[in-house]
């Protein structure tokens, strides 16, 4: 996953990205892995704890202070015996994945938005798509639209619940899960279960007959490409007269942008307007705030607030990066109570609507599980002042999310790298409770519709509109 988280409208960037760990039976034959011992990692695992604790400003936030220190400690105590790199990431990552945080990072050194750093062959040859914790193929070897029952014997069911598992999600969102495993099942399953030269498949043909065929383990050039990104990012259409449909997927800056979208959208007279954020993984806080106060009848709150965990000196900088503008930043955080709060954020405060062409027509928002980050912040918002969403649960939080700069940390024997977000945004008048934001209207495609490109998410939301 890539993605620019800015902070303070832009002041500061820092670009990572998710990685993941690994398991046995690797069939690269390569130069043995350093092992490092016990004491080592415990030298590693320290850095990480006071990495976490120090500068993480969304540790506690879905899992308790109490829990989460137990969690750690009991980390400390299971470095019994030495570990490989790999076992070592192993090791890290379900602790990562309770604090249910999507832009917490950790990867190789110099590895970032690689996720097959570990294994590049003996990877699982299909395309998977997800629905209710089913696995569906949408391209390799097999029949497209068969059900994946099991592999090498293990029930699919059990596999996607322990990868689910593992995936670093903000509020634990599981359509953020489900949608992370479909871009990168191979990965995650070379790296949790190991690489294999074959792979035996048992799944059930689209007319319901039961097969078992061995296919064999492929590299990463070979893998089933991804769907192409949109381009651009920003794009205006009519599916229908009288309604606009806006595509964004990011929130990047764009030659005449939303001015000028929101200029035709009242030329063309459009009383319907639906917004696509679906795969939308974010972007500059700076835009959502901009597009809401496009739809905005009234003054309005976006962020109730924006914490970090402290302002250092921290015992870990020793191994670390920080944005560059980090110091300069410290002179915009308060203590009020025992909460450090930064107060240099455009999104802070009441805001106007925009100054013209505000849209007073229906409203209604598209989101899936890969809806991130400011995507999941602008739909939270939305949703607070009676805006529908339509799809599935988003994959951002429906609090706000932990992102802005980042504290980048190399543990010093392994060289893992940790990205620990700097920044807790937490939303105005935002719905209380884990998760990503909810649906009001619940629509998963079929892998039919997939496979045959119909978008019946949209078409829900064209009804939707002109019934109410």
């Amino acid at each position: 996953m890539r993605r620019i988280w800015m902070l303070a409208a832009g002041v500061m960037a820092a670009t990572v990205a998710r990685a993941l760990p690994a398991l046995p039976d690797s069939l690269e034959k390569v130069t043995p892995a350093p092992v490092f011992s016990p004491v080592q990692l415990a030298e590693d695992y320290q850095v990480f704890c006071s990495a976490l604790r120090e500068a993480h400003a969304g540790l506690y936030r879905y899992t308790s202070r109490a829990e989460m220190d137990a969690l750690l400690a009991k980390g400390a105590a299971g470095i019994r015996k030495s570990m490989s790199e790999l076992e070592f990431f192993r090791f890290l990552s379900p602790i990562l994945a309770n604090i249910k945080d999507g832009h917490t990072k950790l990867h190789r050194q110099n590895w970032p938005n690689d996720w097959y750093a570990f294994h590049q062959t003996g990877l699982f040859p299909l395309r998977l798509y997800i629905r209710d914790g089913r696995a569906f193929v949408t391209g390799g070897g097999i029949e497209a639209g068969a059900e994946v029952l099991k592999i090498n014997g293990k029930p699919l069911s059990s596999i996607i619940r322990k990868l689910s598992g593992i995936v670093l999600a903000d509020a634990g969102s599981q359509s953020a899960r489900f949608r992370e495993l479909e871009k990168f099942f191979a990965g995650y399953y070379a790296t949790f279960f190991g690489p294999r030269s074959e792979f035996e498949i048992q799944y059930k043909e689209v007319m319901g007959k039961r097969v078992t065929r061995k296919l064999g383990g492929i590299t990463v050039a070979q893998l089933p490409p991804l769907p192409a990104p949109d381009t651009p990012a920003f794009r205006l259409s009519w599916p229908e007269e009288k309604t606009a449909l806006l595509r964004i997927s990011g929130f990047h800056e764009m030659p005449g942008g939303m001015p000028a979208a929101f200029a035709e959208i009242r030329s063309k007279g459009a009383d319907r307007l639906i917004v696509d954020l679906r795969n939308n993984e974010g972007g500059t806080d700076r835009l959502g705030v901009q597009l809401l106060s496009y739809l905005a009848k009234r003054p309005f709150r976006y962020y109730q607030k924006l914490t970090v965990a402290g302002i250092g000196p921290y015992s870990f900088a020793q191994y670390a990066t920080f944005p560059p503008e980090m110091e300069y930043l410290k002179k915009f955080i308060q203590k009020v109570g025992d909460e450090y709060l930064f107060t240099a954020s455009e999104g802070l405060g009441e805001k106007p609507p925009a100054a013209e062409n505000v849209f007073n027509g229906k409203v209604c928002i598209l989101q899936n599980g890969s809806s991130f980050s400011v995507s999941g912040e602008f739909a939270a918002a939305a949703r607070a002042m009676g805006i529908k969403t339509i799809g599935e649960e988003s994959g951002g939080g429906r609090t706000g999310n932990t992102s802005g700069g980042f504290a980048i940390v190399t543990l010093p024997h392994s060289k893992l790298t940790l990205a620990v977000p700097l920044l807790g945004y937490y939303m105005h008048a935002a719905e209380a409770g884990p998760g990503g934001v909810p649906a009001d209207v619940t629509v998963l495609p079929t892998v039919r519709d997939v496979l045959e490109g119909r978008d019946v998410v949209l078409q829900e939301a064209l009804k939707l509109l002109h019934a109410d």
